[in-house]
């Protein structure tokens, strides 16, 4: 099933991108704001999000619910971006406004609502369209013949980790190392499509290259339990 997409959800990922990466949204938003209005339209705001790189982390409708809450009838005719709200709402997750004015306020040191912490041990990613539904379907079978099977993975995907030529990169492997361990190692039956649905679905957030096999071994292998039974 695919999750609701609302402005609070949207708005969050948006924050969770914009504090990782400090992009500075306002930099790209002003460019197009040349009177200082505190408007722009909303093919410049979705550009100057494009261009901060927020294209490539939000899908097409988190952006369309943010764009159309910030919409603002200016007249008649003319529907433009509060981005003035937008900005103050979205950094937030930076500072304090007007700390200036008390000094000695409170200010957390992180926004840890925006860090999940178990986020490498579990994908909270959901695919776009029928893709989630697909790759659910996917997982289950998998998760199905791990069992029935009595064979936990994550340690095959360890030994492909602590390879020679493998880029080290901890609790991670390539795509072709995790195709490798699925259709050789498990001698599992997935198709390339079904690979590259899982790839996507626990794929590093900043390196698509590559999967993050701790959190898929956590999705399809049984509980504990299981094996100790």
């Amino acid at each position: 099933m695919v999750q609701e997409v609302t402005l609070d959800s949207a708005m969050k990922r948006l924050k969770q991108h914009v504090f990782k990466n400090r992009v500075r949204v306002k930099d790209f938003l002003t460019d197009f704001d040349k009177l200082n209005s505190g408007y722009v339209f909303p093919n410049h705001f979705l550009s100057a999000l494009s261009m901060a790189g927020i294209d490539r982390f939000l899908t097409p409708k988190e952006l369309e619910v943010i764009c159309e809450t910030y919409k603002i009838q200016r007249d008649a005719t003319l529907v433009m971006i509060d981005h003035r709200s937008f900005l103050h709402e979205l950094e937030l997750v930076f500072t304090v406004p007007h700390l200036e004015k008390d000094p000695l306020v409170d200010v957390p040191a992180e926004p840890s609502e925006l860090l999940d912490k178990t986020r490498y041990l579990k994908s909270s990613r959901t695919l776009p369209g029928e893709q989630e539904e697909r790759c659910t379907e996917v997982i289950a079978r998998l998760s199905d013949v791990c069992f029935k099977r009595g064979q936990p993975v994550k340690a095959f995907f360890d030994d492909a980790a602590s390879d020679d030529h493998s880029a080290k990169l901890v609790g991670h492997v390539t795509v072709p190392q995790f195709r490798q361990v699925l259709t050789t190692k498990l001698d599992w039956v997935v198709s390339d499509e079904e690979i590259m649905l899982l790839a996507a679905k626990f794929r590093h957030e900043d390196k698509p290259e590559f999967v993050n096999y701790v959190a898929f071994s956590n999705t399809v292998d049984p509980p504990e339990k299981y094996w100790t039974s």
